[in-house]
């Protein structure tokens, strides 16, 4: 995830400017970065971090027989999957029946036993972790979080000012409001990968 050194490279003050220790500074930072982690998944519907979800599901119909897209993306592997043979029919799926195609479905290999998964109702369940893993946050969302960290560091230091003049000299502030939604609008540049749209469709 976002580091507080990555936020102090973008910021004009440092711990001193708050009468912190560089310690209380990191920890300061370290819990706007889970605020405004929190912000942005929410706001964008994206998992930031990894998860391991059951569903039971099943192939849509206007979907390629081949193809079983997951619900939630992007996949980062497969646990399990199996077929109830009792309603889809023979024969079962073992792990190398298929793969994990563009982070988004899983494919059935050309020499599996099964030729198309099954569209009956929830007759596959599928076990499978999903999200972005440290390290893999992608840049937009990484900026849009940076940048509400620091707008939060910037309000604690500036004690919440929006405009102030020193002698002949006037300085306004942007609105608070006005900078999360350019920075959660930033986040929403991301296009969350997707089965049905743009590049990631089989």
């Amino acid at each position: 995830m976002v580091t507080p050194s990555e936020v102090r490279d973008e910021l004009a003050f440092g711990a001193e400017a708050l009468g912190l220790a560089d310690a209380e500074f990191d920890t300061l930072v370290g819990r706007l970065i889970e605020r405004e982690t929190e912000r942005v998944a929410d706001e964008i519907d994206v998992l930031l971090g990894t998860e391991t979800t059951t569903a039971r599901l099943s192939r849509p119909r206007h979907v390629d027989e081949y193809a079983l897209p997951l619900p939630d993306r992007p996949v980062q592997s497969v646990v399990d999957v199996t077929i109830d043979t009792d309603r889809a029919g023979e024969p079962g799926v073992s792990a190398s029946d298929y793969r994990i195609v563009d982070g988004v479905a899983l494919e059935l290999e050309a020499d599996a036993g099964r030729r198309r998964w099954p569209t009956d109702r929830r007759s596959i369940t599928v076990e499978w972790t999903h999200g972005y893993a440290e390290g893999e946050i992608p840049g937009p969302i990484q900026g849009a979080i940076v940048g509400l960290v620091r707008h939060a560091l910037q309000e604690v230091e500036s004690d919440g000012v929006e405009n102030e003049s020193i002698g002949d000299n006037s300085v306004s502030y942007e609105l608070g409001d006005d900078v999360v939604a350019r920075h959660l609008a930033r986040a929403k540049q991301f296009d969350a990968p997707s089965y049905y749209g743009g590049a990631q469709v089989i």
